[in-house]
């Protein structure tokens, strides 16, 4: 299978093809901000895995994803599409009326309408909702490769609220959220005396992670680090990082506080046996 990496997930350490800058000024993005779509030695692909992140710059992101989807369908390429973030994810159920569900109308859009054979995503935040067996969608699992990071010996496992509960089946407090930083949590966990580690799919605000720590210390915990899959918002990851005693992140979405590699994860989950054994 053919590996192509779009510019959004050129962060990840993976060898394939990518998308050639303007051959006049070496960019590829033109001053209006519309983006330059360009696949050299397109005529050579046919199976093709295609990368693509979904933060940061969600929109710019999808651009350059549509244009390189289309370059492929043209050339009747089979795709395979690896997300290590879905732009869009937490946007996963029409929250009030007259409004999209816009993860479920772009998991749908790339089949339906690209003809995308498969979509493999690492940890969704909308994995749990009932919508995703609508399309053929794999999920692939950051934890193992996040517990090898870990500097604990002997620690519980929670999540920050009960969406974690839900994802991972993990315990949780309850969340009352009164703003994107206005978060109130309630409940009582088992951790007098114990290390904790948290563990969300993702950091936005950090307003949450962040009445976790203190409820936990509230509540007699000793070692409190954190983990994350998505470091979506870089204001929301330093909250965190500055909070905890220390913080555990993958670089599915590039941000300076990732310190646990997916790749490994993603080209095992995606390719198999096939994967370049190269990358750690």
């Amino acid at each position: 299978m053919d590996l192509v990496v779009t510019p959004s997930a050129e962060h990840l350490d993976v060898d394939a093809h990518r998308l050639a800058p303007h051959p006049r000024d070496g960019s590829r993005t033109f001053p209006d901000d519309e983006v330059y779509v360009q696949l050299a030695g397109l005529d050579s692909l046919d199976d093709v895995v295609l990368i693509h992140a979904g933060q940061p710059r969600p929109n710019r992101g999808l651009a350059y994803l549509h244009g390189t989807l289309e370059l492929l369908v043209e050339n009747d390429c089979s795709v395979t599409l690896a997300f290590s973030y879905v732009p869009y994810g937490r946007q996963d159920e029409a929250f009030y009326e007259g409004t999209l569900n816009y993860a479920r109308s772009i998991l749908r859009k790339l089949t339906g309408y690209y003809g995308v054979d498969r979509i493999y995503t690492v940890d969704p935040h909308f994995g749990h909702r009932d919508w995703v067996r609508e399309v053929p969608l794999e999920v692939l699992h950051a934890f193992p490769a996040i517990r090898n990071h870990v500097s604990m010996d002997d620690y519980v496992v929670v999540g920050p609220d009960l969406g974690a509960v839900e994802r991972f089946g993990v315990p949780g407090f309850e969340k009352v959220r009164g703003s994107a930083h206005d978060v109130e949590l309630t409940g009582e966990l088992d951790v007098d005396g114990r290390d904790v580690l948290v563990f969300d799919d993702l950091i936005a605000t950090g307003g949450t992670m962040v009445e976790a720590f203190r409820r936990l210390k509230n509540q007699g915990a000793g070692t409190v680090q954190a983990a994350a899959v998505h470091g979506v918002v870089d204001e929301g990851v330093r909250r965190v990082r500055d909070t905890y005693d220390a913080l555990y992140l993958t670089n599915t979405v590039a941000n300076d506080a990732a310190n646990v590699r997916i790749e490994r994860t993603m080209l095992d989950g995606v390719l198999g046996e096939d994967a370049p054994s190269d990358t750690d």
